[in-house]
């Protein structure tokens, strides 16, 4: 088997495909008309969740029952941020969701980051908002305005913030503006221009943590400014029913995405070895990243050493996820790992190693239990490229393969880091 969704996914991300419209007859929930009623839209949801699940079982992993179960969890997570991101937000009462897309193993798509704090708001681009707070002690932070997403009949970039570039004060306080019409003086804020016609704009929210115990939370909130005192909360059948059918066309298009139905995803990737993905990306990925991925197949007895010699950059970053690109859970597992974590060797380089079981060695990637999956190192702001080399060795020979300064790990030390680590992760999500 060699599966190629993960990496399918991964590349998608990195640009090598961009949206296009679907053929005449092809994917019935992306073409249908709008529907009036929620009836209506109820029956496309349906259909298209049914649709989906017949192809998850006829899908080639079906045969293994543990890729099986992670798809039907997968299909899961779908149907329940395609709500969340379609059905429940108004977009003149705007709010920085952090919990309804993405959890560090209760909501996993689309191989979200574990060293990032998600942030996502969502706006109508006719109106002008208002979005301040304090980043005294944070690592980094990015904003990227998209005119839709997945499941909108358009998506595109409407421009990217980075917190390196804007007016932050000595106590950590900034302010942006964001809106079809700049104003005459902007007073030195930072400014951000929407398109008027668009009326669902995400606001994608990369908080990027570093040292996951000293790094402090980001403090953030936004408002609308010109609200229309009219807007309603709760909407008319007519408005329900077009966004249940957007809830639809998500989880269809991220479906196909994830599971190899869209080019290039067609063609298997190679098994343990990385793939330098080129290109600018239309499909929600961060401007300024470059996404590196690897499809890994390994045994109970085998072990991957991934060997790299660090670039300068302002993240960089390996984490694992299953094949449909669930990130694999990473407070209680070390399944990621980011240049402040790792450990480099006396020669500058930095070797990973992937098994199934713990190796003893400081810089394990925990798979979580699969043996097969997806590998991704991520660059964000880099003056370079590289592309880790890989290794399979027999888990037994292991250290014959690594320095011979290689520190050991013991199962009592390993327990105490995953302790620290599970307690750092979750302390970003209140828990």
């Amino acid at each position: 088997m060699r599966p190629a969704s993960a990496i399918a996914l991964i590349l998608l991300l990195a640009g090598q495909a961009a949206i296009a419209a679907p053929a005449a007859g092809e994917d019935r929930a992306m073409t249908e008309k709008p529907p009036s009623t929620v009836a209506e839209a109820q029956a496309i949801w349906d259909r298209t969740v049914a649709q989906v699940r017949s192809e998850l079982l006829a899908h080639r992993f079906a045969s293994d029952p543990v890729l099986l179960a992670q798809g039907h969890y997968f299909l899961g997570n779908l149907q329940t941020v395609a709500f969340n991101m379609y059905v429940a937000p108004r977009q003149q009462y705007p709010a920085f969701y952090t919990q309804s897309f993405f959890m560090p193993f209760e909501l996993s798509w689309g191989t979200q980051n574990p060293d990032f704090l998600n942030h996502n708001a969502f706006l109508d681009g006719a109106h002008t908002y208002r979005i301040w707070g304090n980043a005294k002690g944070t690592y980094w932070t990015t904003i990227q305005a998209m005119a839709g997403f997945w499941g909108d009949e358009k998506m595109a970039m409407l421009g990217h913030i980075d917190f390196d570039d804007i007016p932050i004060d000595a106590n950590g306080n900034f302010e942006i503006f964001m809106g079809p019409n700049p104003p005459k003086d902007t007073g030195g804020k930072t400014w951000l221009k929407l398109d008027p016609e668009a009326h669902n704009v995400m606001l994608a929210v990369r908080e990027v943590y570093m040292d996951w115990d000293k790094t402090r939370m980001l403090d953030l909130h936004i408002e609308t400014l010109d609200r229309d005192p009219s807007t309603p909360m709760w909407f008319e059948e007519a408005e329900l029913a077009r966004r249940y059918a957007k809830a639809a066309k998500f989880v269809e298009f991220a479906w196909k995405f994830s599971s190899g139905q869209m080019p290039p995803a067609k063609e298997d990737p190679p098994v343990n070895r990385f793939v330098m993905p080129a290109g600018a990306t239309d499909v929600g990925g961060n401007p300024v990243a470059a996404y590196v991925p690897m499809h890994f197949e390994i045994g109970a007895d085998e072990a991957l050493i991934i060997e790299m010699t660090p670039i300068g950059a302002r993240y960089w970053g390996f984490q694992t996820a299953s094949v449909w690109g669930q990130t694999n859970d990473y407070s209680y597992h070390q399944s990621s790992l980011n240049a402040e974590q790792v450990r480099k060797d006396a020669d500058g380089k930095v070797r990973l190693v992937l098994s199934l079981s713990d190796p003893g060695v400081p810089n394990w990637l925990d798979p979580v239990e699969v043996g097969t999956g997806s590998v991704l190192l991520r660059w964000y702001k880099t003056d370079g490229t590289a592309t880790p080399t890989v290794e399979k060795v027999a888990l037994t020979d292991l250290r014959k393969h690594l320095p011979a300064d290689t520190p050991t790990v013991s199962p009592a030390e390993r327990s105490e880091q995953l302790k620290a680590r599970a307690r750092a992760s979750l302390r970003r999500f209140k828990q």
